[in-house]
């Protein structure tokens, strides 16, 4: 069983195809790419994390979607997810879940923070809500489809793209102040 990690996918949104440059004539050749996409690397046994924007359909249409994409679904809900308490396919839904892979502990929400639970103790952001237009922190990582190309993405090959947190620094930068104390 391996764990998997994934966001905005916008399964039927068709203005999603321009708004993020997406290679697909339409909404419909968009999801069966997806699909087949998501397939390709997610086994039956294996574990997703959907990080918000799944899709803005109806939930019927959503539960037919989920039931062609292999692996078990666990949804940290975005902004454009309507009322998932009513989809039964997904494992969980969460806002935010903190979460433990292969050793490394793992903060998730469908957006990015620029500091999050646990980031001082080496706990790795992941995140999406961007569209890859948000350069990462140190220590954290847009998991998007639009990142990814369209893939859900492993812990190894998120390990191996993300600029460690060095505590030393930490996001060290000159403090912002409106007014001074006087």
């Amino acid at each position: 069983m391996s764990t998997f990690f994934t966001s905005d996918s916008h399964f039927g949104h068709k203005n999603i195809i321009q708004l993020c440059n997406r290679p697909f004539s339409d909404s419909s050749e968009m999801d069966q790419a997806m699909i087949e996409s998501w397939n390709s690397v997610v086994g039956p046994r294996d574990v997703v994390y959907h990080l918000g924007d799944f899709s803005m359909l109806p939930p019927d249409k959503i539960s037919a979607i989920l039931k062609k994409l292999n692996g078990v679904k666990r949804l940290i809900i975005g902004n454009h997810d309507k009322d998932p308490r009513v989809i039964p396919e997904w494992a969980s839904k969460r806002l935010m879940a903190e979460v433990s892979v292969d050793g490394h502990k793992l903060f998730l929400c469908h957006y990015p923070m620029r500091e999050w639970p646990g980031m001082w103790k080496g706990v790795i952001h992941l995140y999406g809500h961007v569209h890859g237009n948000l350069m990462p922190a140190p220590g954290s990582m847009d998991v998007g489809a639009d990142i990814w190309g369209g893939k859900p993405v492993s812990l190894a090959d998120l390990l191996a793209v993300i600029t460690p947190f060095d505590q030393k620094s930490g996001n060290v930068s000159e403090p912002f102040r409106v007014k001074n104390w006087n």
